[in-house]
């Protein structure tokens, strides 16, 4: 890999003309959201604020917002989606353990009792105009142990700042961290549950944490795969956790599985502003930190990075486990859709092929809140919406080729249902394949389509000799 850490990416990162430094002094309580929510909604650089307003510690956002720098985090030079996501799915089948060291630069500093106080790492940043706080923890990944296996998890959660040691934390059922807790709470009653937090890491552990794994092996794993090198790992100073070496901050805690405060709002990366609820509550305990820390973290709304990486992550998921069925070609979760839809091209094989493969979504318990599924026929391009929308239009009938699925599990931050009704959800798919089989069964053949691809091919390789600037 041509980088290290969080800091080797972000020279990489500046050497390529993708870095924006921010010298002058900015408000933390609206300036950094301003600034953020533009850049991200043009593909903007990612960007490092060297001067907020009463701290010291220098904030760095947007950091893979886009493909290219979500390819240079993979160590490619492509912004061919496919490309990228063929190469995910070849390096995950090859998990590679990671490595423990005695220590790293995460331990250049520790902090304990008075001194573990948030206020001394973390910019109160206001990411949202009508957030209930600041929030630490946008791009904080949360490490936790399942008590049973002993195997570690790393997600992406929520983190509202509280006090100098306490912030909430969501942690829901469907998440490994929250199962992990429930199980806790089983096997240890009234104890809590330690945990810590890795904050400004090597890229491709966010990019993990933000995934789907099956388990085991742990998230570490699969970055050693992602890496094609084992991830280096340090032990926490208060509990059994291993955290990676080269973080920027860790922040060492406990979580109790009973208790809940109100926590929120918090605009999220639907792009909506999320309800108040009550959440779990973490108790910081020892700081770590590297020499001249950087915070890493990420306005939400839509579009955002964190909700960038959580719909690749899901992607890559669907893909390495629809490809193995018959006459998947290819499979897109559409940033626009923000983890709710998935469109898979498809070789229809046999009649009623659509339904089984919008089923077999539908029963994984790591894809069923993809609530909307599109299956395309494999010449169409499933990454551009226009041609998704073409098929959809020209090859649907509501009453034959639309499929619902009534009382299905649903996300805590779909907003199409009441806050009464959130983890439920009615489910809906979509065969927008040309339907070949009516017209058979009638004795007739499906129209052809006139794009003439041969034509156009041969324009294509003439097409400097017309002098038509495009």
């Amino acid at each position: 890999m041509a980088y290290k850490d969080l800091r080797g990416f972000v020279a990489l990162l500046e050497k390529k003309g993708l870095l924006a430094r921010v010298k002058t002094e900015v408000d933390p309580a609206w300036e950094v959201n301003g600034v953020a929510n533009k850049l991200i909604n043009v593909d903007g650089p990612a960007v490092l604020f060297e001067n907020i307003r009463g701290h010291k510690v220098p904030l760095l956002c947007n950091l893979i917002g886009t493909l290219q720098r979500l390819a240079l985090a993979l160590g490619m030079d492509t912004v061919d989606d496919k490309e990228i996501t063929e190469e995910w799915i070849k390096r995950i089948e090859h998990p590679i353990p990671p490595k423990l060291v005695k220590t790293g630069p995460c331990k250049e500093n520790i902090l304990t009792g008075e001194k573990a106080d948030l206020n001394t790492i973390f910019p109160p940043v206001k990411w949202h105009k009508k957030d209930g706080a600041p929030y630490i923890g946008t791009l904080g990944l949360q490490v936790t142990k399942d008590p049973q296996t002993g195997v570690q998890n790393t997600g992406i959660y929520r983190m509202m700042y509280r006090t100098k040691n306490e912030t909430g934390m969501l942690m829901p059922s469907y998440q490994h961290g929250g199962q992990h807790l429930r199980k806790w709470a089983r096997l240890h009653p009234g104890k809590p549950m330690p945990i810590a937090v890795a904050i400004g890491t090597d890229p491709v552990y966010l990019l993990a944490a933000g995934a789907k794994f099956q388990h085991p092996p742990s998230e570490d794993d699969y970055v050693g795969a992602l890496r094609k090198e084992p991830l280096e790992l340090v032990k926490c100073e208060t509990c059994d956790l291993a955290v990676p070496a080269t973080a920027e901050i860790i922040l060492e805690g406990e979580v109790y599985p009973d208790e809940l405060k109100l926590d929120g709002p918090f605009g999220e990366y639907t792009g909506h502003q999320g309800d108040a609820q009550m959440l779990h509550v973490f108790h910081l305990k020892t700081i770590t930190h590297r020499d001249n820390p950087i915070f890493l973290g990420e306005r939400e709304g839509y579009p955002s990075e964190t909700g960038f990486i959580t719909v690749k992550g899901k992607e890559y998921l669907a893909y390495s486990k629809l490809k193995k069925l018959p006459g998947v070609v290819d499979v897109h979760a559409p940033r626009h859709g923000c983890a709710f839809k998935l469109v898979i091209s498809l070789r229809k094989l046999w009649p009623g092929h659509v339904n089984e493969i919008i089923h077999a979504v539908w029963g994984d318990p790591n894809l069923h809140r993809f609530k909307y599924v599109v299956v395309v026929d494999e010449n169409v391009d499933i990454r551009n919406p226009v041609h998704v929308e073409w098929a959809v239009s020209n090859y649907v009938q509501p009453d034959r080729d639309i499929l619902i699925a009534r009382r299905s599990p649903g996300g805590v931050l779909d907003v199409s249902q009441p806050y009464s009704r959130r983890g439920w959800s009615a489910h809906w798919g979509v065969d927008a394949t040309m339907p070949s089989e009516e017209y058979q069964a009638e004795g007739t053949e499906a129209p052809e389509l006139c794009d003439d691809p041969d034509i156009k091919a041969k324009v294509e390789a003439r097409w400097q000799k017309y002098g038509i600037n495009l």
